[in-house]
């Protein structure tokens, strides 16, 4: 629910998930959101058991999203690929 507000949000600029334990599913989702909003500047997903393949999802979505300068994924299961 909240990925698919963050892709209509027109006003929020800063989102801390920290510690939140969202995993693959939730980073899949935030992920697919940060493709299409154009306001979100900063992420911050910090221990959130996120793994290597969604970190490359995220990754992803950020080339696509000219807005977005700041990304926290410390404390992550994302490996150095």
């Amino acid at each position: 629910a909240l990925a698919e507000a963050s892709k209509e949000n027109e006003t929020l600029t800063s989102l801390g998930l920290q510690s939140n334990y969202i995993g693959d599913e939730g980073s899949k989702a935030l992920a697919e959101a940060l493709k299409e909003n154009e306001t979100l500047t900063s992420l911050n997903l910090w221990n959130n058991c996120i793994g290597d393949e969604d970190g490359k999802a995220l990754a992803e979505a950020l080339k696509e999203n000219k807005h977005h300068t700041s990304l926290n994924l410390n404390r992550n299961n994302i490996g150095v690929e």
